[in-house]
């Protein structure tokens, strides 16, 4: 069983993680999860794999009965020490209870690190989606339902919160690598020199749609060519739109100089991490779990790497 924060090991406290999550509990009465979770990283809290703290991990950790001693039917597991008191436990979820119902069973907003293409179904090959985020259900990632026109299987999901770990340790354990840095820096060149190519091509849309119309009228293209071709061109501009959105924030990404990558991801916004994980990552591919729990989440996930070898 994987190690729940607050404790070393089943009723051993983890002494540097159990009084902030206490403080955290007893905050949520009066604060938002976001705040709380700012209140908690601004502390110096991490979760137990040293990431920073984000509203559906603490949701997900103090909604775990055994932070309080207690199994899913709500008996006591016999814990000497427990992070939260039960009825500060039973209290809390109350709350949560009745903000639920309060809000039509809203969450708080998730921001996903691997959709729009940046993970894949390892099953059928199809981009993951953000699974729903309201209710009860933790955020996760999903092979979209099977529909006409689409192959995806919908077979495959995983955790939002242990896959984006998961990768954000291997992505950290990459840049740490020697002679990281500098492939980094030639592969971000690459990519500003491809948003200048698409900054032109985009740039020059307009006069390529106004010279196709100019064809059609002075009589060049017949009505069906005009037509064809306008569609084809206004679909490449969008692709090629839609492509500088992706890539842009990877070309303005500091990365020059940073000495520290695993204190640049903690303090770094959910957009930047998004960035990074881009420029250096071709795409995740979540497999599927072929039955039962695997502890190590990473063994369902084969990243493909776009770091260039040295």
């Amino acid at each position: 069983m994987a190690r729940l924060s607050g404790y070393a090991s089943a009723g051993v406290l983890n002494r540097s993680e159990a009084p902030g999550l206490r403080e955290a509990a007893v905050r949520l009465f009066d604060e938002s999860k976001a705040a709380t979770c700012r209140w908690l990283n601004g502390t110096g809290h991490r979760t137990t794999r040293g990431g920073t703290w984000r509203p559906e991990t603490l949701d997900r950790v103090l909604s775990n009965p055994r932070i309080a001693g207690l199994d899913p039917e709500g008996n006591s597991l016999g814990y000497e020490e427990t992070v939260l008191e039960p009825e500060l436990y039973h209290r809390l979820m109350a709350h949560w209870a009745e903000q639920r119902a309060q809000q039509g069973e809203r969450r708080e907003a998730y921001e996903y690190l691997l959709t729009s293409g940046a993970s894949a179904c390892g099953g059928c090959g199809w981009s993951m989606i953000g699974a729903r985020v309201d209710g009860d259900a933790a955020p996760s990632y999903r092979c979209p339902t099977p529909e006409p026109g689409a192959a995806s299987c919908g077979s495959v999901r995983m955790n939002a919160d242990r896959l984006e770990t998961g990768v954000a340790e291997e992505v950290l354990a990459e840049l740490l690598r020697p002679g990281s840095a500098e492939r980094l820096l030639r592969l971000q060149q690459d990519v500003r020199e491809e948003v200048e190519r698409l900054d032109a091509h985009v740039g020059s849309g307009d006069e390529r749609l106004k010279s196709l119309k100019a064809l059609r009228d002075n009589g060049t293209l017949v009505e069906s060519a005009f037509v064809a071709a306008d569609k084809e061109t206004r679909r490449d501009l969008r692709d090629a739109r839609a492509r500088l959105r992706s890539v842009r924030p990877m070309a303005e990404l500091p990365v020059a100089g940073v000495a520290n990558w695993v204190q640049w991801w903690q303090e770094a916004s959910r957009d930047a991490q998004r960035a990074l994980v881009g420029l250096i990552v071709r795409r995740v591919h979540v497999l599927p779990s072929g039955g039962g729990r695997h502890l190590d989440p990473m063994e369902r996930v084969r990243i493909d790497w776009r770091l260039p070898a040295a």
